[in-house]
């Protein structure tokens, strides 16, 4: 069954130079599931490929469902989806006693089918109903199987299409070939798309992308015998029309389909003899004299609505009567100028066609025809904004132009497409004819826009020269001006540079103190740059300032508070934790959720620098919550990168690297919101000891985003690490003093805490010991009275580094690897208590040094990194007793064995941990604890230490 068939070709095409590409997509649409992306540009062979692949055999028992997107992108969900499904009433009709009740979900969708359809769920909010339509898709497709889906010119797909079809993907619909035709180059500049999941796509076998490219002369030559009926023809001709129509099929046969109209006989000449343009216009505009005036105005109708329409709208637009337009039509379609796209709708088959008939339509005519388009969109309840604009446009009608642009890009807004309301808006910007108050107007909405939104390079840039070339001025560029810091700063990485817009913009904005005191606000947060906290500070009581001045709203009181308690976080101030839990977890307003969005986001970052993981981890839970009904997709993706960063430091590295490469892909032309996946990644290569790979990733964070503070103080200090663990102390040296300047001038050292160990290491090594005694110091007195665990752990450590006294050393280092244990920061804690074996050793004490060398195994084992585990349990086996040759009777004491066992289990082994370093089974390790909690009168492993060490 095909519920929508494909425009029907002349039957003397013939199909050439795809055999592979037709055997592979054959291949994958008889062998569900699968996922075809066919990739080409416009005229090259698609459709035609598609076509080809569905006359097989094996396809006559599945259902072949067959639908495509429109060229006038709008913000209208699942679209061509919901097209396809509408006309599946008899497959429905088949399976409808099996579906699930989250099948009625799609009710609203498809009243036609209601009645084939189960009742709709409960309305919850956005969210829930969008992923119950996912849902409910994936059924039916699932029910309708074995099934082919085609979805056809996927470039003009509304975002919500592509989301759903990236559900539909995976998992895989058992049942179901998906084949989605696109051309890459019409997507629009900044546009999120599918496109950017190929790489991910193809992961396996059933996946495959077919770039189809024009044909050579050869191939050329064979379809233009098939199309003129002949044997062959001349080498030289076949090389001219490939000449002539860059190989592009579709234009070969416009042209050929000319070419057989006169008559002419195929030599490397014959071609002289059609006056056809490389784009059509001149042969469109001759078939349409032939066709007569009523036709050539029902086709220039088609061309100006640019989008399937039905003989009333031809009607409406051309100004003829429904008599005449109908018979225009039937003309039209027998010339294979017009197509019948779905049931009774009617448009030209390609963009290159309707373009060509456009720019044929005198001017005067033109206008007239677009302002009947509008007033027939204009006239409906689902009328199209974009197009609707489009419309005014070229019918000169510039006032109407503006409010529809201005309504279509809020549309966007409103319904989350953030990046089509970026085209919409930079789209009327590059106009000529835009007036130069509804430029400012429009830079303004623009500047919004991409400051809530995810901005691309093209949005700065344009921004940037709005600025720079004087269109803008007053409180216009001042607004501008905040909105561009804030994309510069949170977005593009450029830290310096935006906080320079913004501080221009308080000046700009004396008369707007509300407006200015958000700029002050921006200012506030000292993650940003290499100024120091008090300057931060300073900005705070400005914005306060200027609030107070304005009598700030809710919203501003919002900003202000979430910087506030942002910079209590970064600084690690006792007087956070109280301001948080008076924080509100929800709005009823969406500007409000907003920003606690971004609150709860700030603070999860800022907590995780200072080591409050626990809590970190929580407010990322609580803006997950708020998250859906913010709106800000930049704000998604840093939280994405907090909870890496997360996941790096607490060892959760199952899943790190194909998380943080995804992060990686979506961040695209924004590389500084990737900046947490190259730092973790970064972070796990050095714990492994692969120098190179950390290195490039370390290049990556730094060129991503080398003006954030925190950030580029955890590169330093990877950097540090990583000559250290390869011998060269004079690179980690000279690092850690550069770094440290940085921290002088922040005055803020707890960002210092994974540096200033690093650093303590590499000037002992140089020979600079009182350099590291005066830094603990400083560093001590830096992090005094703050609520920072890991500087604290850090504190603890150093200190332990740089203690003369080997005993107070081995006592600091294991407060200091109980101290990372606790955060938990499971790798620096078996590093440390690595360390602290090292100093048992250097004092003798064998039974400590092999419950810490213990530990460090274990810890580096639960992380993966085996080479380190193995170290240490080659180093510990010195230190285990030999075993006696015969047995001995203990009584209530302990055996050596049962000692061995309840060091492990005091030192944190699990008994299969313990079992593998003792060579061991778990039940007889299992059996040693239990004798010796006998023997020890204790309830719990955890009493274990201080029975066997009461001191």
């Amino acid at each position: 069954m095909t519920a929508r068939l494909l425009p029907a070709r002349q039957p003397h095409s013939v199909f050439v130079g795809r055999a592979a590409e037709l055997a592979e997509l054959s291949r994958l649409v008889t062998d569900p599931p699968a996922l075809v992306l066919i990739e080409g540009e416009a005229g090259v062979g698609k459709t035609r490929l598609v076509r080809e692949s569905l006359r097989g055999q094996e396809i006559a028992a599945r259902a072949v469902l067959v639908g495509g997107c429109q060229p006038m992108r709008e913000p209208f969900p699942y679209g061509p989806v919901v097209d396809v499904l509408r006309e599946t009433a008899p497959l429905l009709a088949r399976v409808a006693d099996s579906l699930s009740p989250i099948a009625g979900a799609l009710r609203p969708l498809l009243p036609e089918l209601s009645g084939l359809l189960p009742p709709e769920p409960p309305k919850g909010d956005a969210a829930v109903e969008r992923h119950q339509v996912f849902r409910a898709v994936r059924e039916l497709l699932a029910a309708y199987g074995p099934a082919v889906l085609v979805l056809e010119d996927l470039h003009w797909a509304d975002e919500g299409t592509q989301d759903l079809l990236r559900f539909l993907m995976f998992p895989r619909i058992p049942d179901l070939a998906l084949v989605a035709t696109y051309r890459r180059e019409a997507y629009p500049a900044g546009e999120r798309s599918l496109l950017g999941d190929v790489p991910h796509l193809l992961a396996d076998e059933h996946t495959t992308l077919l770039r189809l490219r024009p044909l050579e002369p050869a191939d050329v030559g064979v379809l233009a015998a098939g199309l003129l009926g002949a044997q062959d023809v001349p080498h030289g001709f076949a090389a001219e029309l490939h000449h002539r129509t860059a190989g592009i099929p579709f234009v070969i046969e416009e042209v050929l389909r000319e070419f057989r109209e006169i008559g002419g006989e195929p030599g490397s000449w014959a071609l002289d003899l059609v006056d056809i343009p490389v784009l059509l216009r001149d042969t469109m505009a001759d078939r349409l004299g032939r066709l007569g005036p009523t036709v050539t105005a029902v086709v220039h109708a088609a061309a100006v609505l640019d989008a399937p329409a039905s003989e009333e709208d031809l009607a409406a637009v051309s100004g003829l009567s429904p008599r005449l337009v109908s018979g225009a039509v039937s003309e039209a379609l027998a010339a294979a100028v017009l197509f019948e796209i779905g049931t009774a709708r009617y448009a030209l088959r390609h963009p290159l066609a309707r373009q060509a008939v456009d720019v044929a339509i005198p001017g005067p005519r033109r206008r007239e025809l677009h302002a009947r388009a509008a007033d027939l969109l204009v006239a409906r309840k689902d009328r199209a904004l974009v197009r609707l604009a489009h419309h005014y446009r070229q019918a000169g009608d510039l006032a109407n132009w503006l409010s529809r642009t201005v309504a279509a890009a809020d549309h966007a807004g409103e319904v989350g497409d953030t990046a089509f309301a970026l085209w919409v808006l930079e789209t009327a910007l590059a106009d000529d004819a835009l007036p130069a108050r509804a430029l400012r107007t429009l830079a303004v909405r623009l500047s919004r826009v991409a400051a809530n939104g995810l901005a691309q390079a093209g949005t700065v840039a344009r921004l940037g020269a709005l600025l720079r070339d004087g269109s803008l001025s007053g409180p216009d560029r001042g607004e501008v001006r905040i909105n561009l810091g804030r994309v510069l700063m949170n977005q593009a990485g450029r830290i310096e540079e935006g906080q320079s817009e913004i501080e221009m913009a308080v000046h700009d904005l004396a008369d707007r103190p509300a407006l200015a005191a958000r700029g002050a606000a921006a200012l506030v947060l000292p993650a940003f740059g290499w100024r120091a906290i008090s300057g931060h500070t300073g900005w705070l009581a400005k914005a306060r300032q200027l609030a107070a001045a304005a009598r700030c709203d809710d919203e501003l009181e919002m900003v202000l508070r979430a910087n506030h308690l942002t910079l209590l976080a970064d600084t690690g101030d006792p007087a956070l934790r109280p301001m948080v839990d008076e924080l509100p977890r929800s709005s009823r307003s969406p500007r409000i959720r907003r920003q606690l969005v971004r609150a709860f986001n700030n603070l999860a970052d800022s907590l995780c620098w200072i080591g409050r993981y626990t809590e970190a981890r929580e407010m990322l839970r609580v803006s997950s919550t708020l998250m859906a009904d913010s709106d800000v997709p930049y704000l998604s993706m840093l939280s994405t990168g907090t909870a890496l960063r997360l996941d790096a430091l607490t060892g959760s590295w199952d899943t790190l690297a194909a998380d943080a490469t995804h992060l990686v892909e979506q961040a695209g032309e924004m590389p500084s919101l990737a900046m947490d996946a190259w730092l973790t990644l970064a972070w796990v290569a050095t714990a492994r000891g692969e120098r190179d790979e950390a290195g490039r990733q370390l290049n990556s964070a730094y060129g991503a985003s080398p003006e954030t503070a925190p950030f580029l103080l955890a590169i330093s200090a990877c950097r540090v690490a990583n000559a250290l663990a390869h011998g060269d102390v004079a690179a980690a040296a000279v690092g850690a003093d550069r770094a440290l300047r940085r921290v002088r001038a922040k005055e803020n050292w707890l960002w210092g805490a994974d540096l200033v160990p690093q650093a303590v290491r590499a000037f002992q090594r140089v020979g600079r010991g009182e350099d590291a005694t005066r830094l603990v110091a400083e560093y001590e007195e830096g992090i005094a009275g703050r609520d920072a665990p890991l500087a604290a752990a850090a504190a603890v450590l150093a200190r332990a580094l740089v203690t003369a006294d080997r005993r107070a050393a081995l006592d600091g280092l294991l407060r200091a690897a109980d101290a990372y244990a606790e955060l938990p920061r499971p790798h620096a804690a078996a590093v440390t208590a690595e360390d602290a074996a090292a100093v048992a050793v250097e004092l003798g004490d064998e039974s400590l040094a092999l419950a810490r060398f213990g530990a460090a195994a274990a810890g580096y084992t639960a992380l993966g990194n085996t080479r380190d585990a193995d170290r240490c349990r080659r180093l510990s086996l010195r230190f285990r007793p030999a075993r006696p040759t015969g047995r001995k009777a203990y009584g209530d004491e302990l055996s050596p064995r049962e000692r061995e066992v309840v060091e492990f289990v005091a030192a944190g082994l699990t008994n299969r941990q313990i079992a593998d370093e003792l060579f061991l089974s778990p039940r007889t390790v299992e059996h040693h604890v239990s004798r010796a909690m006998r023997k020890l009168r204790v309830s719990s492993r955890t009493a274990f230490a201080s029975a066997v060490n009461p001191s």
